[in-house]
């Protein structure tokens, strides 16, 4: 079905306004830049799932060459996220294979967002000569098409894991008359023949910082990717790479999330935590700390998930579903444990007796224990929110998580010189 100009040029103007509105577009050359991509080359089809928590979904597919035209039309120039490749595996009833959303359209709010913090000016880098990005994650290829309408296609690299995804966005690129070096891979090894890059643009979650990524990124140049933990809390990181490899930078006030990075593309991001309760005893304590505050409440369970980069977390049943009450739901509880599966915590989420919970650990290390420390600390510095934090990372990508204890690079305005709240992994 051919899509009207005229609603095109309606919904693109609509878009812009509403997110400049918001705030998150704020540059005249990356509005220019949005004016001018048609996103629906992109975006000529999507996923809808048409009854939200059943199991298996129900995923209709929505496009431009049916009666939904319409319908998919006021969505591509809207500000959501569009589901676009769909990866099955089998369900868990045994009844054929249940679909999972392997890749999506950001929402325009949060690509210009992470397009402005990006700062891609000519003038930031000191030959003053453009700037090269390399971009994690392809998918459609719409982030990609805005930055080569912005810098020029010979200055943009973008990598998808996807071989068909990678393919589909080159040809809609050049489509739209943009051809940038599009590469299918691993988006954690970079495109090393490519490098160094003045800037790194992540639009997949990660829960570390590859060193590769520090490796390709010119002294001075940024990295910009979305940070998630075992709580399932997410932020995005802005760093700025130094001479000697080391990168520092802070927490955007902007939120995104997105999906897990991929290392095989015939796989989808497998969500299941597998915890290995340890051999040997376990002692039971109570904590008046509720649990629920590590996936609530401000910026606390990013700040444990920060510091404690070798936990993986996972929210359990506490009795047997098949065996309770059926018009009770069973007690929630929040299980811990190290990588290495020698230190193990479990905590009940309904607070008992006196408003505390009931705390199980065992192995070497205890868990709970330590958390509680890290959060009296926390509220010993005044629960400060991610704005005070900085982190700063190594060559081999490990990085240490500060509270007003390093300036961040010159010119943040979160440039503090207090004493550190701890260090540890980001």
């Amino acid at each position: 079905m051919i899509v009207d100009d005229e609603r095109v040029r309606a919904g693109l103007a609509a878009l812009a306004e509403a997110l400049a509105g918001s705030g998150h577009l704020r540059s005249p050359r990356w509005r220019a830049a949005l004016l001018a991509v048609r996103r629906h080359v992109f975006v000529p089809r999507f996923w809808r799932d048409e009854e939200p928590g059943a199991f298996p979904a129900r995923w209709r597919m929505i496009d431009n060459a049916t009666a939904d035209h319409d319908e998919w039309l006021a969505a591509v120039y809207s500000d959501h996220s569009l589901p676009i490749e769909l990866l099955g595996v089998p369900a868990r009833d045994g009844r054929g294979m249940h679909p999972l959303v392997t890749s999506s359209t950001t929402m325009p709010s949060l690509v210009v967002a992470m397009l402005e913090a990006l700062d891609v000016d000519d003038d930031a880098t000191a030959a003053g000569a453009g700037v090269s990005v390399l971009e994690i994650g392809t998918a459609t290829g719409y982030n990609a098409a805005l930055l080569c309408e912005r810098l020029g296609d010979h200055q943009v690299t973008t990598i998808e894991i996807s071989p068909e995804l990678a393919a589909l966005a080159r040809v809609r690129l050049a489509e739209h008359g943009y051809h940038p070096h599009v590469v299918a891979g691993d988006g954690a090894d970079g495109v090393p023949d490519r490098a160094p890059f003045d800037r790194i643009i992540a639009t997949c979650g990660l829960d570390h910082i590859p060193p590769a990524w520090l490796a390709q990124t010119r002294p001075g140049g940024r990295i910009l990717l979305n940070l998630l933990g075992p709580f399932h809390r997410y932020a995005l990181l802005l760093l700025n790479a130094h001479e000697d490899g080391h990168a520092v930078g802070w927490f955007l006030d902007q939120s995104g999330g997105f999906m897990p990075r991929r290392a095989d593309p015939t796989r989808a991001a497998d969500y299941t935590v597998p915890i290995t309760r340890p051999d040997g005893p376990a002692t039971t304590t109570a904590t008046t700390l509720d649990p629920t505050r590590l996936y609530r409440g401000g910026d606390w369970g990013l700040l444990v998930q920060a510091q404690s980069p070798d936990l993986i977390s996972r929210q359990v049943y506490l009795t047997d579903p098949d065996s309770a009450d059926p018009e009770t739901e069973p007690p929630l509880g929040t299980e811990l444990a190290t990588r290495d599966g020698r230190s193990w915590a479990q905590v009940h989420h309904d607070p008992g007796p006196g408003a505390t919970h009931t705390v199980t650990q065992a192995g070497p290390r205890q868990l709970w224990d330590e958390i509680e420390e890290l959060h009296r600390r926390w509220t010993a510095a005044g629960r400060p929110d991610r704005d005070r934090w900085t982190v700063s990372v190594d060559p081999a990508g490990a990085a240490t998580l500060r509270l007003d204890g390093r300036p961040v690079p010159a010119g943040s305005p979160r440039e503090r010189t207090a004493a550190a709240i701890g260090t540890g992994g980001a």
